[in-house]
């Protein structure tokens, strides 16, 4: 049965590694979470059986990982953004840039909810499951994380402008 589970593992590593990158800011860091949480996954003796409940088990193990992690290394300077030439993007591009920088400048616990739900696309029930901590909670994280993101893109600093060609 345990081998029949581990074979939505392969699925779900985007969303895994996904979900790191959002916690500890760092894509190589983020992969070598998750690896360290599959490691983990692969050794545990009771795995859970449904597939909700195994998908909900690994973000938690990712989590705890990416919670390991932070608790040994110190937070880094942020390093300045490397110049853009802003005329190349479309406005699309510009919303994306500008929700990832607001994202990058949450608290951990901030960006570790938005990417459950609004990312992940976990139920508040489910979500709670995951952090071990009551609904409520749950949804007045989220609804401090949400306010907080909307404060960071509405201070961001990226801009559409007119092109230099009148268009």
């Amino acid at each position: 049965m345990a081998l029949d589970t581990h074979a939505a593992l392969p699925a779900l590593l985007p969303r895994l590694v996904a979900f790191a990158r959002t916690i500890v800011n760092d894509a190589d860091a983020a992969r070598d979470l998750v690896q360290e949480a599959v490691a983990r996954a692969l050794g545990a003796g009771r795995i859970p059986a449904d597939a909700p409940a195994y998908r909900a088990w690994m973000f938690k193990i990712v989590r705890n990982a990416a919670l390991d992690e932070l608790r040994r290394r110190r937070p880094e300077p942020a390093e300045p953004a490397p110049a853009v030439d802003l005329w190349r993007f479309d406005s699309a591009a510009i919303a994306k840039i500008t929700v990832e920088q607001g994202m990058a400048s949450l608290p951990p616990l901030h960006r570790e909810i938005i990417a459950l739900i609004d990312i992940a696309g976990f139920s508040y029930a489910e979500a709670a499951d995951v952090l071990s901590v009551p609904i409520g909670t749950v949804m007045s994280r989220i609804t401090r994380a949400r306010l907080a993101l909307l404060a960071a893109i509405e201070a961001s600093s990226v801009r559409p402008m007119k092109s230099k060609h009148g268009t």
